[in-house]
């Protein structure tokens, strides 16, 4: 109850945030639902002036009945007008503080964990109820304003009604049933639906869907769509129905009460022992109480799925928190490296993992060095790099930078002395400009023209923008009016002129920058790396090159074999080579392979 309440309290305070005068407005609103439930009470006046010949009854009656529904009518029009803007504003601010939280995170671990994503995964198939949540409160109110009201217009005509409530008890069970169903089925179809949206998404994106095609794969991935989304959508099938169900039989016992009741009342009615306003009184008190009971259920159901969704906005906001809290580091990154870098015993495993990506690694790379990392595929070279960057957190161990534990530093400080060129590079579809230009982001500013120029000509990348047909203004993507495709090099070449627009940095990573180029493109880069991997050793920095190819590793001071996410080799290429083992095998491999 206690959460519930706050999270009741969080969207009183977003809404105050907002609009005061609309959050006031629309609350005022259930003073008009009071009004619209008091007309049993004026008819019954009215009837009751009309039969015993009382004017002031009847006036008062139909002055009642009349004036309440114009109130009612006009505080319903202002508050559904301010509810209407509340929930656009709301909703965007929440949207806005989702995006923050999940895009501001330190780390990128809760985009690798399974719980993470399925909070996500419920929290946006109702993203909407987010912006609806104040609308839902006050919805809420306005219910509750109903079956409160009517009750005392009830106990006045004739106790006897309240016998009704006791039948209306089970509603309030019912829902509370229907709402634990509800919950269990977006819990239980959160995988489900995700693995849904994976395979959707494969059959509508460009790459995908070509190479289903090719192999003719589209038939078995919509029927395993077909099977994910039966069981996405499997778990609420059965909490509709059993909640039909229990709604059937709750309404079937009121009907039944109700003309047992009205009954009792026609019978006294006829005896003379009841009058006939309270009658009429009665008639309509019956229908709308169960309409009045009705639509709390309803918006007591629609509020209990606005707070379920707000209890998940709640948790990945304390989830920001403690990750936030876990990195308190808030030192400056060092001018230049004079130790380098120092894994220390290092662990990682990925959330949800059953074994470890790396285990145990000890290994210094010191200032100044280009390091070469090699292995077969899963062997932990990529996982490596990204505990280096800062954008995973070590299970056990420390990442030393310079002797001090990276978490002591302030990660957008270290990052920002980074720099890297990746195998799975970002696709930004923006213009040339800004898609190379946030590679060099200086206090939100783009770099100049030349600097752009400059690096893509260190990245062998100038023929790359003379194709393109408005330079350094030309769309990329051609899912954009105007723009332009790329083919897996050109992007390729371009996101490595993003790396080389930052200068100096301390931590240089070319993780399989080539891995879709030409020889002869891959040729010319490698040299203007050798010249960068220059730069960032008389900075006191270290380059990091992760590749598959052999043939770039022999110029590297030193050398690191990764397999099952231990190091199993450290040293020159000749000194592996001379040493007969893992190394020298898959250079050998590699060799023959071009012979």
């Amino acid at each position: 109850m206690r959460y519930h309440l706050q999270s009741i309290a969080l969207i009183l305070r977003t809404s105050w945030q907002v609009n005061r005068g609309a959050t006031v407005v629309a609350f005022v609103e259930a003073l008009g639902r009071v009004f619209e439930y008091l007309m049993p009470l004026f008819v019954g006046l009215a009837v009751t002036g009309l039969v015993d010949h009382r004017q002031s009854l009847l006036v008062l009656g139909l002055l009642g009945a009349i004036g309440g529904q114009a109130f009612s009518a006009l505080l319903g029009i202002a508050g559904v007008q301010a509810r209407v803007g509340l929930n656009e504003r709301i909703g965007h601010r929440l949207d806005a503080e989702i995006a923050g939280i999940s895009g501001g995170a330190p780390t990128l671990d809760h985009l690798q964990d399974p719980q993470y994503q399925d909070q996500m995964h419920a929290l946006r198939e109702r993203m909407g109820a987010l912006g609806m949540a104040y609308n839902s409160l006050v919805n809420t109110v306005n219910n509750l304003v109903g079956p409160i009201t009517t009750l005392v217009v009830a106990a006045t005509a004739d106790l006897r009604l309240l016998l009704l409530l006791l039948i209306a008890v089970p509603a309030s069970f019912g829902a509370r049933a229907t709402v634990r169903w509800e919950q269990q089925a977006e819990d239980e179809s959160a995988e489900a639906g995700r693995r849904s949206k994976h395979l959707a998404d494969l059959t509508v994106s460009p790459v995908p869907a070509s190479e289903l095609r090719v192999f003719g794969a589209r038939r078995l991935v919509r029927g395993l769509l077909a099977i994910q989304s039966g069981q996405w959508r499997k778990p609420f099938t059965r909490a509709v129905i059993h909640g039909s169900v229990l709604q059937t039989v709750i309404t079937a016992v009121y009907v039944a009460g109700s003309v047992a009741v009205l009954a009792w009342l026609v019978r006294d009615a006829l005896d003379g022992r009841v009058g006939p306003g309270r009658v009429a009184t009665a008639v309509l008190v019956v229908g709308q109480l169960r309409e009045a009971v009705s639509n709390l259920q309803h918006g007591v159901h629609f509020l209990a799925q606005t707070l379920r969704t707000v209890g998940r906005f709640r948790w990945l906001g304390a989830y920001g928190e403690r990750v936030t809290a876990a990195h308190p580091g808030s030192a400056a990154a060092p001018a230049a490296l004079t130790d380098g870098l120092t894994l220390d015993h290092v662990t990682f495993r990925y959330p949800g993992a059953e074994r470890d990506a790396l285990r145990d690694v000890s290994l210094h790379l010191p200032a100044g060095e280009v390091v070469a990392v090699v292995g077969e595929n899963g062997a932990g070279k990529s996982t490596l790099i990204g505990l280096l960057t800062g954008m995973y957190d070590v299970t056990d161990g420390r990442v030393l930078v310079d002797g001090t534990d990276l978490t002591e530093l302030s990660l957008d400080d270290w990052r920002a002395r980074c720099a890297g060129a990746f195998q799975d590079h970002l696709r930004l579809e923006l213009t040339a400009r800004e898609s190379i230009g946030v590679g060099g982001i200086r206090d939100g500013e783009l770099p100049g023209d030349d600097a752009i120029h400059a690096a893509l000509e260190d990245a062998a990348a100038s023929d790359v923008l003379r194709a393109l047909p408005a330079g350094l203004d030309t769309q990329l993507g051609p899912s954009w009016p105007g723009g332009v495709d790329l083919s897996g090099g050109q992007w390729q070449r371009l996101a490595i002129g993003r790396a080389m627009l930052r200068e100096a940095p301390l931590l240089l990573v070319l993780d399989e920058p080539t891995s879709a180029l030409d020889p002869a493109t891959e040729h010319a880069l490698f040299d203007r790396y050798a010249a960068a991997a220059r730069e960032t050793s008389r900075a006191g920095g270290v380059t990091i090159v992760v590749t598959h190819r052999f043939s770039t590793v022999a110029s590297a001071d030193r050398v690191v074999v990764l397999a099952g996410g231990r190091v199993a080799e450290e040293g020159t290429h000749a000194e592996l080579m001379a040493k007969g083992g893992h190394y020298a095998e898959l250079y050998g491999l590699q060799a023959a392979g071009y012979r």
